[in-house]
């Protein structure tokens, strides 16, 4: 029987469109979202166009100010110190329950995705290394089988790792490799089925991004993280996802 594909609805081309715009930074942290605007440029009436937006806001990539103003939402240095912990202790969580289910087959995928991330790195594909970064961790999730904790992590990842995304640090190729060599290390707790090592080392890839990320990095008076601001500055050591 074919596998006809149900087409998706307006609204989740819209809010497709805006999403990626706002990952990818075409729409920055701050950048207003005015509703007749956007009518202009897909074509639409209203309705699709705050549906999309309420979707967004529901993800935390927009927020709206006392004025009922839209802004895409600027990400803090209290978003990191908040999230970042917390994802690590979920993520971390997630490797230890996916120890006893993963199958050599699904180890040997995450080592297939890790040697992408370095064949895009030689290509200078940085920003194919960050995606291909989520589709490692992305696996792991899955064999964990919980949908409470993949549903906390999912919130996480959309709210602020997206946003972190559209700063493109995968720009600094400095950040990479060792990405990888952390996924190496990963890779061999799974292979052994050391539940302890594969949890200590997954909180720790996680971890080490907060404190590089935070070296780094520069916020404003207001503890608004600066794109771009801290990026191939001298005397700045790279982080990575």
């Amino acid at each position: 029987m074919t596998d006809f594909r149900k087409p998706k609805s307006m609204v989740d081309q819209i809010y497709i469109s805006l999403f990626n715009a706002i990952t990818a930074g075409a729409l920055e942290p701050g950048c207003r979202l005015v509703e007749q605007d956007l009518q202009k440029d897909f074509e639409v009436s209203r309705a699709p166009i705050r549906e999309a937006i309420r979707l967004l806001e529901a993800d935390g990539l927009v927020v709206v100010d006392a004025y009922k103003k839209k802004h895409v939402r600027n990400l803090t240095r209290e978003d990191l110190v908040d999230n970042i912990p917390v994802l690590a202790c979920l993520e971390s969580l997630a490797a230890r329950l996916a120890t006893a289910k993963i199958t050599t087959k699904q180890i040997d995928e995450l080592e297939g995705i890790n040697q992408e991330i370095q064949q895009a790195f030689s290509a200078g594909n940085f920003s194919k290394c960050a995606e291909l970064n989520f589709a490692f961790h992305r696996v792991f999730l899955k064999v964990a089988d919980n949908k409470a904790l993949h549903r906390a992590i999912r919130s996480i990842v959309k709210s602020t790792l997206w946003l972190w995304l559209a700063s493109q640090y995968y720009k600094n190729n400095a950040i990479i490799p060792s990405s990888i060599e952390e996924h190496a290390l990963i890779l061999e707790s799974f292979r052994s089925k050391d539940v302890r090592l594969v949890e200590t080392r997954v909180r720790e890839h996680i971890e080490n991004v907060l404190e590089r990320f935070l070296k780094q990095s520069k916020f404003d008076t207001e503890g608004i993280y600066q794109f771009g601001g801290a990026i191939g500055q001298p005397g700045n050591e790279p982080s990575e996802i």
